[in-house]
């Protein structure tokens, strides 16, 4: 739903706005200005919408695949009253469009739902099928142009289960202190994977918002609720994803929500290494922090424990000595890839990661992988004397672990598997020359007599990483490394 744009159906948007007249600019407010206050109509939909247009429908674009034809009110069928919102959920082949969504605007400035802890509504299906996505706080903002998407206090439930017959659905609101100007009022997503492609009906009355005394206390989470660690570069930016709430409600059951992290006050346990402003966390510093998150007073689960690090090392290096591979400090060599997502390899990644403007390259998922530059080139080495790398592993390293570097030439015929290949490697350890570690950086600077199977390097194609499977010992947990400044030098 990311490519959310809205159409009005049957309707003409009036722009109010561009006759909106500037008067007394100047003027100061008195002391005595109280401040405006928003209507706290809770109903949406009853037998008509509630403080909404006549046709109050806003759908999603067609052009994400959006089918405008299927909603309407229903005369005929009803929870209570004498009508019903109807939506027909199209099928997947439907050439008009595969799903159908959108949502209900206040028509006015907005609502003050600060009374109120849950949306409720009364829905049945013509199937148990299930809506993808139901809930409120998501609505287009009053600048053009008109896809433009608010989603400041967004609260949204996933996979609703529908009944046959009529049952109530209630969506609690995580902080009601929060909407006091509220517009976007209602949402839904339906589409038919749960049906097999097929298509189906529901129908929604009783839309409002309510108090009701029968939800139990909130549990929010954040990070999905769980503990993870991870690391990350001084300069970068990061965002704390799944958050949400859960609730117990009057039956037994429990509803989570997906909701914006504007509800939820952020912390930082260490503010130089990392400030927590909303859900962003921008790593200002070196060290350890941990985010952590409250919902009103109540402690939300789950964190995010980060190991701040810096960049790897700036080369120093006269250019005029320096073949680079990869390497902010000096004019890189082609190269056909840093992954080549070559048969068996497990690894995921390449080059990924800018932090203002120096480039790191990130594997994840590790066991093999290669660096190729024989189809944009091969280098000639024979001037070089030296091999140069900075590798951060973010593993914690066990014993057997290794890192195993491997140059290929191609030899004088410059083919593979010509007959004249050569490889050679060299293999990091924890006891190694230049130790592995976890954490921080190395700096692996090696002549190429470290190479002594490596007899010829005029026409070099291949720098290969290998971290599990040729060393009977390895236990093949270093699976996560970052790699930056890969040249060779004399």
């Amino acid at each position: 739903m990311k490519k959310r744009r809205f159409i009005y159906l049957k309707m003409v948007f009036l722009l109010a706005l561009v006759s909106v007249i500037n008067v007394s600019c100047e003027r100061e407010l008195s002391d005595d200005v109280v401040p405006a206050k928003f209507p706290n109509t809770a109903e949406i939909f009853t037998d008509n919408p509630v403080g909404l247009t006549d046709q109050f429908f806003v759908s999603f674009d067609p052009a994400t695949g959006a089918n405008v034809d299927g909603f309407g009110v229903d005369d005929n069928v009803a929870y209570e009253g004498k009508s019903s919102i109807r939506i027909d959920v199209p099928s997947s082949t439907d050439p008009a469009g595969g799903y159908i969504g959108g949502i209900f605007r206040d028509r006015g400035a907005g609502r003050d739902l600060t009374g109120y802890n849950a949306l409720t509504f009364w829905a049945k299906g013509s199937t148990t099928a299930t809506i993808g996505d139901i809930g409120f706080g998501t609505t287009f903002g009053d600048d053009l142009p008109l896809d433009f998407l608010d989603e400041t206090y967004a609260v949204s439930a996933k996979n609703i289960q529908l009944s046959t017959d009529w049952r109530k659905y209630i969506i609690p609101i995580p902080d009601p202190s929060r909407l006091v100007k509220e517009t976007g009022l209602f949402l839904f997503a339906a589409g038919s994977d749960s049906t097999g492609g097929l298509g189906y009906t529901f129908w929604i009355d009783e839309l409002k918002f309510e108090n009701l005394g029968t939800i139990g206390q909130a549990r929010p989470f954040i990070n999905q609720g769980l503990d993870s660690n991870g690391a990350a570069f001084v300069g970068e930016n990061l965002i704390v994803t799944g958050v949400g709430v859960t609730s117990n409600l009057a039956n037994g059951q429990n509803i989570s929500v997906i909701a914006s992290p504007n509800y939820f006050t952020f912390s930082s346990s260490n503010p130089s290494v990392a400030r927590a402003e909303g859900s962003q966390v921008s790593l200002v510093g070196e060290g350890t922090t941990t985010i952590t998150a409250k919902l009103g007073t109540t402690d939300a689960d789950g964190s995010l424990e980060i190991s701040s690090i810096g960049l790897a090392p700036t080369p120093t290096l006269d250019p005029s000595r320096v073949i680079s591979i990869f390497s902010d400090a000096y004019t890189n060599r082609p190269v056909d890839y840093f992954n080549g997502y070559w048969n068996f390899s497990t690894t995921q990644g390449q080059d990924d990661i800018n932090i203002n403007g120096n480039k790191i390259i990130k594997y994840t998922a590790l066991n093999f992988v290669g660096t190729e530059f024989q189809g944009a080139k091969t280098i000639n080495a024979s001037q070089m004397t030296h091999f140069h790398i900075d590798i951060f592993v973010e593993n914690t390293l066990k014993p057997g672990d290794f890192i195993r570097i491997i140059l290929q030439d191609l030899g004088a015929d410059n083919v593979f598997g010509g007959g004249n290949d050569r490889a050679g490697s060299i293999t990091l350890t924890s006891t190694s020359a230049t130790p592995l570690v976890n954490g921080s950086w190395i700096s692996v600077d090696v002549p190429f007599s470290s190479f002594p199977t490596l007899t010829t390097r005029s026409n070099l194609a291949q720098l290969v990483y290998v971290t599990e499977g040729t060393n009977p010992n390895a236990t093949g947990s270093i699976t996560n490394i970052f790699i930056d400044n890969i040249y060779f030098h004399n």
